[in-house]
């Protein structure tokens, strides 16, 4: 089974077992019924949400049998994942942030350039974070302008001048 790495549990919120949940997913993964779990000190504890709703950019989020701010605050700060694959939900130009992770990013000429090391969110839609072959972190809009092309085993980018 895969692990999907869903969200980040910010704070507690209220008395009454809720939690703050920082939204990693393009997908609706937080909905009545749905299972998500963390792994804290190699345990993994899974959680069923009872409710959820949008509050500003967060998400608050009720885990069935969790009633009480003690029963929550020793997940507070850990990262949820999901085991549900939503591969069918992806449109041709979709991928899963864990998919373009580490693969290797090269130029039209077929020179590798370095390597994807995070996919960072931003209002505008996400940048690829790539380490390159010197060790420098450089961002690359994931847009059509510098991807030209995303394969099963690597990405090729069309470089501007000054950001490779």
């Amino acid at each position: 089974m895969s692990k999907y790495h869903i969200g980040h549990i910010t704070n507690t919120h209220g008395i009454r077992g809720e939690v703050k949940i920082y939204n990693l997913s393009d997908f609706n993964r937080f909905f009545v019924g749905a299972e998500v779990y963390v792994v804290k000190g190699g345990m993994k504890t899974s959680f069923i949400i009872e409710r959820t709703r949008q509050q500003q950019h967060m998400l608050i989020v009720k885990f069935k049998g969790i009633d009480n701010i003690n029963d929550v605050l020793i997940y507070k700060g850990l990262d949820l994942f999901s085991d549900q694959d939503v591969s069918d939900q992806l449109e041709d130009d979709d991928y899963h942030y864990q998919s373009l992770i580490h693969k290797p990013c090269f130029n039209e000429e077929g020179i590798l350039l370095g390597e994807v090391i995070s996919v960072i969110p931003v209002p505008q839609g996400h940048l690829l974070e790539v380490l390159t072959i010197d060790q420098k972190k450089v961002m690359i809009p994931f847009i059509g302008i510098f991807i030209k092309e995303v394969k099963d085993d690597k990405i090729i980018i069309t470089p501007i001048e000054g950001l490779i």
